[in-house]
């Protein structure tokens, strides 16, 4: 006798399968192309050695591994990134090793977050027009696919962020303040500057429980206050290790790289935010010879073309601001002022990504814009099909870019 599939499982709507799905097929397509399978080897597993070193009870690595961005501090290596990664890869090291499936993981990571992508848009706009199309274009179509492909030390951090951001806003929208809070101290414990957005978190959670019940913001924080027990717990574990580590809680070993005990100016000054900016709003030359547009591999350019999400999002808050929408009154004001301070910090880094196709250091506010976006645009027909060229435009230059910059230098 068949038995039937149960209500709860055949009520989740299919998007929830289409969207991860499409994104991976597309993944795959450009595997055929590269040859960067997630069965290869992991050259640059600085999380995976750090686990490994955490296992074996020491918390530097025990020697210099070279083609590593490692921290050199009082003679010992240490890893110079943020650790949270670390803490997830913690049961597969003690499985397999040095050798974690980290582009599985990448993967895995990736899916996971087009899932709760589909799920915040659903809780903000529903079923209406271009959902499905907006999830599809901010995995595709702004240069995600470059990072989510591989597990790279640099790549599954921010691979993690991404996820563990739209993850933050989800259950924020759903009111669930303890796994929203949660999942925003992971984020920071992979990228620090997300730390800049919690004022949006706490403003969501806020909306939700006084829409729900009326529960005025201080009540809520009254009756929630073991909301914050498990980001403080993340928050002290970070600090704990960064003093164990460096002597100071806030400093994750950046500042310790070569590059940067070099630098003049040290890791972050006013001094870079000129040749950044300048570096964001850069257009690849035209080869008059060729005809070709000459794309960089090495640093950053004009962020609207490579991350048109960004045009989508402007033309959303123009539209909000103009329709004087109350209900987004605090949305429409501080949005924007977190995004320009999380730019701002990252225009103040020596830095913005080194080689990579597009600007991987903008990845990060991305799942930020992305509710924004939710929150402003109308979600008709007419406006999903005047935005159809740019999604189409920012989905070939991404792919066809994350190919040819793989394929040239891998």
């Amino acid at each position: 006798m068949q038995t039937q599939p149960s209500r709860r499982l055949r009520s989740i709507p299919d998007v929830y399968l289409i969207a991860p799905l499409t994104v991976l097929a597309v993944a795959f397509g450009i595997m055929t192309f590269t040859g960067l399978w997630p069965t290869t080897v992991n050259d640059y597993r600085s999380y995976s050695l750090q686990a490994c070193a955490w296992l074996q009870g020491r918390l530097d690595l025990g020697q210099d591994y070279p083609w590593l961005e490692l921290a050199i501090y009082e003679g010992k290596y240490y890893v110079s990134f943020p650790p949270f990664p670390s803490y997830v890869l913690l049961p597969f090291a003690a499985v397999f090793g040095e050798h974690t499936p980290d582009h599985w993981i990448a993967l895995a990571v990736m899916l996971l977050g087009c899932v709760y992508a589909v799920c915040l848009c659903r809780l903000i706009a529903g079923d209406r027009a271009g959902t499905l199309a907006l999830v599809l274009f901010l995995y595709i179509g702004n240069g995600y696919l470059f990072i989510g492909i591989q597990g790279w030390v640099w790549f599954l951090a921010q691979g993690m962020c991404f996820t563990l951001s739209l993850m933050a806003l989800a259950h924020a929208v759903k009111g669930q303040g303890g796994i929203s809070l949660a999942c925003w101290a992971c984020a920071v414990g992979c990228r620090p500057v997300v730390i800049v957005y919690l004022p949006l978190i706490i403003h969501i959670l806020c909306k939700t429980w006084r829409e729900r019940s009326g529960v005025r913001p201080w009540t809520l924080v009254k009756k929630r206050w073991y909301w914050a027990v498990v980001p403080s717990a993340l928050a002290l574990s970070y600090m704990a290790l960064n003093m164990l580590r460096f002597g100071n809680p806030l400093e994750f070993g950046h500042n310790y790289l070569p590059e940067f005990v070099r630098a003049q100016e040290g890791q972050f000054s006013l001094s870079y935010v000129a040749g950044n900016v300048q570096e964001l709003l850069r257009l690849p030359p035209l080869d008059e010879r060729t005809g070709k547009l000459g794309y960089f591999c090495i640093g950053c350019m004009a962020f609207w073309l490579i991350a048109p999400i960004f045009i989508l999002f402007f033309t959303a808050w123009v539209y909000a601001l103009v329709r004087k929408r109350r209900e987004h009154a605090f949305l429409l004001a501080a949005l924007p002022v977190m995004m320009f301070l999380h730019a701002g910090i990252l225009c103040m880094h020596r830095t913005l990504g080194g080689w990579q196709f597009g600007n991987r250091y903008l990845l990060d506010m991305l799942p930020y814009l992305f509710y924004g976006l939710l929150c402003f645009a109308p979600f008709n027909t007419r406006y999903v099909r005047l935005h159809a060229p740019l999604m189409a435009l920012g989905t070939a230059i991404n792919l066809i870019g994350t190919v040819a910059v793989y394929n040239k230098w891998i």
